[in-house]
Parts: C-alpha cells; structure tokens; sequence
C-alpha cells in the first residue's frame, strides 16, 4: 500500500510516501515471523495515525516498527520505516532529520537493487533540498529519479518523476514548463485510471493555472482534485485543494466564496492542531489584509 502525500501545505510540493504492506513482503531474517508481523502491524498503524493527523503517535509506531526490523535485518521493512519517518520529520518541518532517514533508505535500496524504491527515495530527497532552498541539488536528485523512472513501464513512478519535475519548474518560475510536465504526467494517469494521481496532478494545475491568471481553468482542476480528495479521504489532499480555491477566489475579489472554502481549511486546521496554518488562512482572509 503506497499512499503520495503533499505536505506543509501551499506551494511546498513535497510529495511524501507512507509504506504499508506491501513493502515488508518476503521471507524476514531469523528469529523469525513473529516480529515480521508485529513490525507490519507497527507500520500500519502509524500509516492509520497519519492519515488522521496524529503525527506523534504515527512517530512512535513507525519507530516502534523500525526497531524490529532492525532486530530482524529486514531490509525492506527497515527503509520502509524509514521513509515513513522521513515523512513525518518532514510534515514537522526538521528537514536534517528528515534528510538522515531518506538518505539511509536511498542507500539500502541501492543495496537491494530496488529501483522502484530508490525512484521514490531520490524524489524525497529532492523534496528535502528544494524545501531547504538547495535547488541545484534537488534538480540532480530529481533529475536521477526520472532517468531511472524511464527505464521501467510509463505508470505512476514517471508521474510521480514527472510531477517533482514540475514542482521545481515552478519554484523557479517556469510556469510554461511545469505546466507541460504536470499534462504529462496527468497523460500518465488518466493512461493507468489512476484516480488518486489524477487529482494530485489537477491540483497541481490548478496552482500554474491560477499563477497564470487563467482563473476558470484553475477552477475547473481545483474542484476536481477536491472532489476525488474528498473520496479517497485524503485529508493532506483536500487542504491543499482547499488553499487553492480559497486564494483563487481571493484573488478573482470574491471574497464571500473564498470565505467558504477559507473557513473549511480553517476548521481542518485546527483539528490537526495546526495553529500557524489556522492563523494564516484567518489573516489572509481579514479585511485587514484586503485593505493592504
């Protein structure tokens, strides 16, 4: 089970990868199967804690989990682990630690050959370095993840490569040429009716297109993210597509529709005890800062 998050909220394009089962398959190293289960039941249950925005009881199951298959010398399991707590150092905003986990996960997947999952480590620790303002190193990393993502079967690996490619066109203002790379992959998934991908391209769209001052377009893709965000209970998802719409209507001077979706997001963060996102969308949304 992979599920892509984007993380940090607006214009962050961090996409981040939570393991489950699937990725502690195989035969575990003696003692034996017993600690291979508890260590796949650690795992999902910090993916559970994720998705519900515990991020400190996700931490603890995830570590929990790492440690037994440390115990055990499961490889798989161990970068697994260790990618999910790279994903939580990340949606915390500690980028050293978070970089220390992806890195020791890029090199064990290295040492296993796994070139799915050293596609996906090489991707988040492009996230690290462009969130860090080290875009050069990022554009490397990425750049390595889509060689290798085209040597295998166009499907949601080259999108996943595709999109990062996209993030960083636009961090460095190359509207035309993030936007190309986001059709690209959104080709991708519609190809492989990946649903879930869909709406993480469309809302990524909808973000160029909203740059671009084409407002209905934006409109159009940023309804249908949220719409299938909202389906697939992907709360990371439906914030983003929320942030979206609501500075799309700000910025077309609709405030009384950009109060709506503002005040959804508002709520959402407060449930995850975001109280600095809370505070920001509240100030952006006062008059105080429409009269500036």
């Amino acid at each position: 089970m992979t599920k892509t998050w984007s993380s940090k909220g607006w214009g962050a394009g961090v996409l981040l990868l939570l393991l489950g089962t699937a990725n502690c398959a195989g035969t575990p190293a003696q003692p034996g199967p017993g600690l291979a289960k508890e260590a796949v039941a650690a795992n999902n249950a910090g993916y559970l804690s994720y998705a519900r925005g515990k991020l400190e009881l996700a931490q603890d199951k995830f570590t929990k989990a790492l440690q037994l298959n440390r115990l055990i010398d499961r490889r798989d399991g161990i970068a697994a682990n260790l990618n999910n707590l790279g994903a939580i150092a990340t949606e915390q905003g500690k980028w050293q630690e978070a970089k220390r986990s992806y890195q020791e996960a890029l090199e064990l997947n290295r040492e296993r050959q796994d070139t799915a999952e050293i596609i996906k480590s090489l991707n988040n620790l492009g996230t690290i370095e462009q969130a860090q303002g080290n875009l050069p190193r990022a554009e490397q990393l990425y750049a390595e993840a889509l060689i290798l993502a085209r040597q295998v079967p166009p499907g949601p690996l080259l999108a996943l490569s595709l999109t990062h490619q996209g993030d960083l066109a636009r961090a460095q203002k190359n509207l035309a040429e993030a936007l190309d790379l986001y059709q690209q992959a959104l080709k991708i998934d519609e190809a492989g009716k990946d649903p879930a991908g869909k709406a993480i391209r469309q809302e990524r769209l909808g973000r160029v297109y909203l740059a671009q001052g084409d407002f209905t377009t934006a409109a159009t893709n940023f309804q249908a993210a949220l719409q299938e965000f909202r389906r697939q209970e992907d709360m990371r998802g439906v914030i983003d597509a929320l942030e979206g719409l609501t500075r799309l209507y700000l910025a077309m001077g609709d405030r009384s529709t950009a109060q709506d979706y503002g005040s959804r997001l508002y709520q959402l963060y407060e449930v995850l005890d975001k109280t600095a996102k809370a505070q920001e969308i509240k100030s952006l949304l006062s008059p105080k800062h429409e009269a500036k």
